[in-house]
């Protein structure tokens, strides 16, 4: 190239920088969860209420998918339900966004289809339509529509997409050797039956085997486990330790073996049409069955609602009191049984006399980034994306499920924050601001899409302080499977706490079993259980 075209060039690159106008930065936000004002709790400092008390005949604290399901099942007795909800959306770790290409979760994003013996959800599902009838065995068939279209999962590894969560030709002789070893060992578990004549890993929990030997591995953790079976493969190595943060948010050192053994053998339907895929999925996650909880539970519910403490009062109430955290008034509602769908340690604040009694959880934080895509990243995007050894646990495509074609989309990014340090690093991250959350999720992609920052608009965020209860080594207690509920004859306990681990089937269960366990001191009949 001569002077004269290399000045060409230089002027011409000058003019296209100079009129084109560059990307826009991408925007975002943080968004709930509300600690500042739910630390008023445990820090004092709210008014106290003055003027008449509202009355109501239940209480419901907490519109996550325990408080939801209390309501839910009250339902059918007519009564005067309040819901009352700290944040300014229902669902708890379950909620969803409507605003972008598609509805997206804000946590909880995909149900596997339940055990027959979970009943509750099953109702709720077949009251969905996505049960559609029973088999001959008494099995539920599922719409084919909600079940996961392929593809289900990708793995980036080696620099390279691979179907499935396992690259079976990547693997070197010991890490495929001890994953077939580690599937067939799955397999077995799945199906054993302890010396009681139950399932020793069932959903929901109390359906589990008592048997000792079993229970004993509630002692040690999974990576204990791991190194008495002589399981050494770094591949399976993170292939249990992607599996424990995804269902507990916690490193395998941290998880009791019986709950990260329960992860691999808990989910016993089988079905020909659950051959393809085992999940059931929506744009908006769990969010579709806080919807269906929520049309059917017949229930006020009031949003920026904080509940500051609770106490059994003559006349056979229960006063709640609540600050409307949009204008501060201290407020107070006596009703006749209220159900508390609160974690542990926030109940035993409202209400501490029962907290001698309650399990004492440890909570892991996360972050879920919901990335708004306006060009397409990937021709051959799977619903759940996966790389591996990065920090994150991947993302999920809210669009994967619709059938109608569009450049743009959102992608949902999920971290679990799983050391043993989980007040530090809850600190941590309600001080971090927007720019440095974004950078972390965009670097820790970047492997596998180092376009991506060209690529989207918007970036949110929300960090979870306390997303899920922690199954630590001996979180089954003394008297596994045996749940407190009723911390008063009119105050009952419903949360994932209960049980010690988040899943929906769990949750749910604890919701209806609390809303079961009032009914005598509400002097009603709510006819067989759901459970």
């Amino acid at each position: 190239m001569d002077r004269r075209a290399f000045l060409t060039a230089v002027a011409a690159g000058w003019m296209v920088d100079t009129i084109l106008p560059s990307k826009a930065p991408i925007a975002g936000r943080i968004i709930g969860a509300s600690h500042g004002v739910g630390h008023l709790v445990r820090d004092g400092g709210a008014p106290e209420p003055s003027g008449p008390a509202e009355r109501a005949d239940v209480v419901v604290i907490g519109a996550g998918v325990a408080g939801l399901s209390a309501a839910w099942r009250l339902a059918p007795a007519g009564l005067d339900v309040r819901v009352l909800e700290l944040e300014s959306f229902v669902g708890g770790t379950s909620t969803w966004g409507d605003d972008g290409a598609a509805p997206h979760p804000w946590g909880a994003h995909y149900l596997a289809a339940p055990n027959p013996e979970a009943r509750a959800a099953l109702r709720l599902l077949e009251e969905m339509g996505v049960v559609q009838g029973w088999d001959a065995a008494g099995r539920p068939r599922f719409d084919p529509r909600v079940l996961c279209h392929a593809p289900q999962e990708r793995l980036f590894y080696r620099g390279a997409w691979h179907p499935g969560l396992t690259p079976q030709d990547e693997l070197d002789g010991r890490d495929r050797e001890e994953m077939e070893r580690f599937a067939r060992f799955e397999d077995e578990l799945t199906e054993r039956v302890g010396e009681d004549g139950r399932h020793l890993f069932q959903i929901p929990l109390a359906f589990s085997s008592r048997d000792p030997d079993t229970l004993a591995l509630d002692r040690i953790s999974m990576r204990a486990w791991l190194d008495r079976e002589g399981y050494t493969s770094p591949f399976l190595r993170w292939y249990v330790r992607y599996a424990c943060l995804d269902d507990f948010g916690a490193e395998p050192e941290e998880v009791s073996a019986w709950a990260a053994l329960h992860y691999f053998a808990g989910r016993k339907l089988k079905t020909p049409e659950l051959d393809g895929s085992h999940f059931l999925v929506w744009p908006e996650g769990n969010g579709r069955l806080v919807k269906a909880l929520s049309a059917r539970a017949n229930a006020a519910v009031s949003l920026g609602a904080l509940v500051t403490g609770l106490r059994t009062i003559e006349g056979g109430r229960v006063e709640v009191r609540w600050l409307d955290v949009r204008d501060r008034a201290a407020r107070r509602i006596h009703a006749r049984a209220v159900v508390v769908a609160a974690p542990a340690f926030v109940t035993a604040r409202l209400f501490p006399s029962s907290a001698a009694r309650l399990p004492v959880r440890a909570s892991s934080p996360w972050i879920v980034a919901n990335m708004h895509v306006e060009r397409p990243i990937d021709p051959d995007m799977a619903w759940d994306s996966v790389l591996y050894d990065a920090a994150g646990l991947g993302y999920v495509d809210a669009r994967h499920q619709l059938t109608e074609l569009s450049s743009r989309t959102v992608l949902t990014y999920y971290r679990a924050y799983g050391g043993p340090d989980v007040v530090g690093a809850r600190k941590n991250l309600v001080t971090l601001p927007w720019e440095e959350i974004a950078n972390d999720v965009l670097c820790d992609l970047a492997p596998a899409h180092p376009e991506l920052r060209e690529q989207i608009s918007r970036l949110d965020v929300c960090v979870w302080g306390h997303a899920m209860p922690r199954p630590r080594p001996g979180f089954l207690g003394e008297k596994p499977f045996e749940p407190l509920v009723l911390l008063d004859e009119r105050v009952a306990w419903a949360h994932a706490d209960q049980p010690g681990m988040a899943l929906f089937e769990e949750s749910q269960a604890s919701g209806v079993r609390a809303a079961e366990a009032i009914a005598p001191a509400l002097g009603i009949e709510l006819g067989s259980t759901w459970l």
